[in-house]
């Protein structure tokens, strides 16, 4: 697999998930001058293992490393595509996670909720 990022990307990724169980999301990565923008989707419906937001930290320093983003340069962002029903925990979402950095892990998840208009003024800055 290419592992240079051109300015955007947009893919299914797959990972190995806790006890190392096949795992698979939507990554988009978009370059900019300052940041970089990674927007992991959970695939539900395809996804046979870990769920991103169970997997975060390792997720986050898995694609820093391989696609040699910054580890202070990187904005992550979980998103829950629209599942089309009523139940309001399936409509879409986007978080934004920040990570505390030690020792070469990241740690400590914070969830802030974003607006589909805040994450696209993010990638339009």
């Amino acid at each position: 697999m290419e592992t240079n990022v051109s300015n955007y990307q947009d893919q299914i990724y797959h990972f190995n998930g806790l006890w190392d169980l096949p795992s698979i999301c939507g990554l988009k990565i978009i370059k900019k001058k300052d940041n970089t923008i990674i927007i992991a989707t959970d695939l539900f419906d395809k996804n046979p293992g870990t769920s991103i937001t169970e997997w975060n930290t390792k997720l986050a320093k898995e694609l820093c490393d391989k696609y040699e983003i910054g580890y202070n340069q990187l904005i992550f962002i979980e998103h829950t595509p629209d599942k089309k029903t009523k139940l309001s925990f399936n409509q879409e979402s986007f978080f934004k996670v920040d990570f505390d950095i030690e020792d070469d892990k990241f740690e400590n998840p914070q969830w802030q909720e974003l607006t589909k208009e805040e994450v696209d003024n993010l990638i339009t800055e």
